[in-house]
C-alpha cells in the first residue's frame, strides 16, 4: 500500500514568485508555499495507483512541459509519472519541432490514469528578429503534412547544432558534436544540449554560464536558427487538426502581432506562464476574453537537475482549458465514453499562479 504524506515546498526560488491564485484571482495565505504530495518512485512495471484517490484537489492541468525528446531533461515517461505523483489530471508534452515523446507519454498515460494531450511547441520568426512559440494542442502527431513540415526544421537544428560546435572549436573550446548528438538522444538538437557538452568538458561551471558565455547572440557559438513564419507555424497546426496557441506572449512585446496572429487562426493564448507576473496574466486574460480565445497555461518545464525554474504541475490550469482546446481541435467535443476516467475531486481549489 502506497502511503502517502505531505511535505511543505517553498514555490519561489530566482526571480519568480509563485502564487496561489482562488477562481477569482484572490491570494490565498502564505502563498509562496503549497502542500504537496509525496508518494514513492514508481517504475515502468509499477502498478499505477493514484495519489489523490480522495478529491483532494481538485483536477488540474500543466499544458506546457519539455521532454528529453527535445530540451528537457526527462523522459515522456518521466514526464507523465510526476505529474501523476503531483495529482494532475492532465499533462501536454510541448517539445520543440518535434513530436517524437509523443507516444511513449500517452503509454505511460494509460499506465498511470494521466491524459496526455498531444502537443508541440514550434518556433517561429516574425519579420527580422521577433521570435514567436506558436503551441498546437491536441494535433495529429502522426499526420504526414506535419511530419514533413517538422522534417525539415530537424534537419536544420541539426545543422545549427553542428555549426555551434564548429564555431566554438574554432574559438578553441574543445566540445564534440558527437557528444551534442548523444545527449539529445535523438531528439531536435537545441542550445541546451550545446550546453551541458560544454558544462562537461569544464567550458561552463553551469547551463546558464554556457548560455551567457558562448551561447546567446552575440556569442562565439551562437548560429541563427531556421524558423517558419508565424503564420506557416499557425497553418501546419490547423493542418494536423490542432489547436494553436500563442506561448508566454509576453515575450512578444508586440500586441499588434498578437491580434494579426488571431486572424491567421490563433485559437488560444498561454496566460499563465513563469515569465508573467500576476499583472501580466491578468492582461492577457482580459485580452483572451475580449476576443473569445481559450485561456491556457503550463510551467515549460525542462527538469535540469538544480534548476531554479517551476517543475511540472507548479503552474496549472483548470481541466476545462483542456476541454475546451479538444473541442476546438478537429476531434470535437469527447463523449462519455470517450473522455478518460480520473478521480473525481471537489468543485474549488488554487491555482499554481506566478509572480
Amino acid at each position: 500500500m502506497i502511503v502517502l504524506c505531505t511535505r511543505i515546498v517553498q514555490m519561489c526560488i530566482a526571480k519568480s514568485t509563485f502564487r496561489m491564485h482562488n477562481k477569482d484571482g484572490a491570494i490565498a495565505p502564505a502563498s509562496i508555499y503549497a502542500s504537496v504530495w509525496v508518494i514513492p518512485a514508481m517504475t515502468q512495471d509499477s502498478e499505477a495507483e493514484s495519489p489523490n484517490p480522495y478529491g483532494i484537489m481538485e483536477r488540474l492541468a500543466d499544458l506546457h512541459v519539455h521532454s528529453l525528446a527535445s530540451d528537457g531533461a526527462l523522459t515522456p515517461f518521466q514526464i507523465v509519472e510526476a505529474a501523476f505523483r503531483k495529482g494532475l489530471a492532465a499533462v501536454a508534452i510541448a517539445d520543440h519541432d518535434t513530436t517524437l515523446g509523443i507516444d511513449e507519454a500517452i503509454g505511460a498515460g494509460n499506465q498511470f490514469g494521466v491524459e496526455v494531450v498531444p502537443a508541440i511547441e514550434i518556433s517561429a520568426i516574425h519579420g527580422d528578429r521577433t521570435e514567436v512559440h506558436v503551441l498546437g494542442y491536441f494535433i495529429d502527431h502522426r499526420s504526414p503534412v506535419l511530419q514533413e513540415a517538422l522534417e525539415v526544421l530537424q534537419i536544420a537544428r541539426w545543422e545549427r547544432g553542428r555549426r555551434m560546435v564548429e564555431r566554438l572549436n574554432e574559438a578553441g573550446v574543445r566540445v564534440s558534436f558527437d557528444r551534442v548528438a548523444q545527449i539529445a538522444a535523438g531528439g531536435a538538437i537545441g542550445r541546451p544540449h550545446v550546453a551541458r557538452a560544454l558544462c562537461e568538458v569544464g567550458a561552463a561551471s553551469s547551463m546558464d554560464s554556457a548560455f551567457g558565455k558562448f551561447l546567446q547572440e552575440g556569442g562565439v557559438g551562437y548560429v541563427p536558427r531556421h524558423k517558419v513564419s508565424p503564420h506557416e507555424a499557425i497553418g501546419m497546426i490547423k493542418a494536423s487538426g490542432g489547436v494553436a496557441c500563442c506561448a508566454h506572449p509576453v515575450k512578444l512585446k508586440n500586441e499588434a502581432l498578437l491580434v494579426e496572429m488571431v486572424e491567421m487562426g490563433l485559437r488560444a493564448i498561454e496566460v499563465y506562464h513563469p515569465d508573467h507576473s500576476p499583472a501580466t496574466s491578468r492582461y492577457y486574460r482580459r485580452f483572451a476574453e475580449k476576443r473569445g480565445l481559450i485561456i491556457t497555461g503550463g510551467s515549460d518545464a525542462h527538469c535540469f537537475p538544480n534548476d531554479i525554474r517551476p517543475g511540472i504541475g507548479d503552474i496549472a490550469v483548470h481541466y476545462e482549458a483542456v476541454e475546451e482546446l479538444r473541442n476546438a481541435s478537429a476531434l470535437g467535443p469527447a463523449s462519455n465514453e470517450d473522455k478518460p476516467s480520473f478521480p473525481r475531486t471537489r468543485e474549488s481549489t488554487f491555482v499554481m499562479d506566478d509572480d
